[in-house]
């Protein structure tokens, strides 16, 4: 069977990671996938096969490109549209969402969409029964899943290879942090002079933040690269993941980044302290202040051992938030 993998694009939730991770799982296990969504979005190093589409198509458009590509089923994360286009054109689809999401804009008709899915996938942790005002009894809860990466193909934490690398990823807004990143490592830098710092992102803070990169000298070891750019390659060469968010958005990628066994230094936003033991797997600072950001970074930047504790820890939440659940909730019947 050959799956549409349609991933949305919204301002809380990207379904990137997870629907990139997913067709590669699809295609392992000997079956088609093509990875779909928004225009200049998709990876351009998966390895898979995509397909782009514009903000402004509309499901019968979707509908007739999925129809073209030969597609059996759609699996739509957190985009309804790509339910829409199923429907009509006639194809099995499959949902998922993360609990208590709310789209950009209203679907009027979203209740009768996830009724008619085989199944939606609610991406969540709760004891409580799921909302039957929005989900119907096809509905099922998963945690939400690491997509880890295997660091150098053998079972030793990434920095204990001392590659000097430091990663921090998410959106470059306010909300984002990475303004404080940037002074702490202004502060830091000038004293480490092997390490190099990479910021994976893009957002309306891009030229304020490469302005200070060049103001304060951090060109040589400083980076910058596109939001699509490989993040598990980066992951993979890296000793430390830094999270300085003022918001709960980046959650994502610290859970992959400690699944994939990388010590943390993240700040203290909603949810964090579910990822993070503080001084155990990782370090959880204030969100927004400078000081404690540049104490735990480099506390983990000079001691080699406390890096590898942190990541053999971290790497738990492999076991905690396994991708092969989520993956197995897609599998055909």
């Amino acid at each position: 069977m050959k799956s549409i993998v349609f991933v949305g694009n919204h301002k809380h939730f990207s379904g990137l990671r997870l629907g990139a991770r997913l067709a590669q799982v699809i295609t392992e296990n000997g079956a088609e996938a093509v990875l779909a969504g928004l225009k200049g979005k998709l990876p351009k190093n998966s390895g898979l096969k995509t397909l782009e589409f514009s903000a402004a198509a509309k499901p019968k458009s979707l509908a007739e490109a999925f129809k073209k590509e030969g597609a059996e089923r759609v699996i739509a994360l957190a985009s309804l549209p790509a339910c829409e286009a199923a429907a009509l054109a006639g194809m099995p689809y499959i949902y998922c969402e993360p609990e208590n999401f709310k789209e950009e804009k209203a679907v009027k008709n979203k209740k009768a969409l996830l009724k008619k899915a085989q199944k939606v996938v609610v991406i969540g942790v709760s004891d409580k029964p799921l909302d039957k005002k929005i989900y119907s009894s096809n509905a099922v809860r998963v945690a939400n899943p690491a997509v880890w990466v295997e660091h150098y193909n053998y079972d030793k934490p990434a920095c204990f290879k001392k590659e000097n690398n430091i990663v921090a990823a998410g959106k470059l807004t306010k909300n984002g942090g990475f303004d404080v990143l940037l002074k702490t490592w202004a502060r830091l830098a000038p004293a480490h002079t092997t390490w190099h710092l990479t910021i994976v992102g893009d957002g309306i803070n891009k030229a304020a933040l490469k302005k200070f990169i060049t103001k304060n000298h951090l060109a040589d070891s400083t980076e910058i690269v596109p939001a699509e750019s490989d993040l598990y390659s980066l992951l993979r060469n890296a000793d430390i993941y830094v999270s300085p968010a003022r918001d709960a958005e980046a959650l994502d990628e610290l859970l992959d980044a400690m699944a994939s066994k990388l010590p943390v230094v993240a700040t203290d936003v909603p949810g964090a302290d579910e990822l993070v033991a503080n001084a155990l797997s990782g370090l959880l600072v204030n969100a927004g202040e400078e000081e404690p950001l540049t104490v735990a970074l480099d506390e983990l930047m000079v001691n080699w051992g406390k890096r590898v504790a942190m990541a053999i820890e971290a790497s738990r939440m492999k076991e905690r938030f396994p991708f092969e659940a989520f993956a197995a909730l897609f599998e055909e019947k």
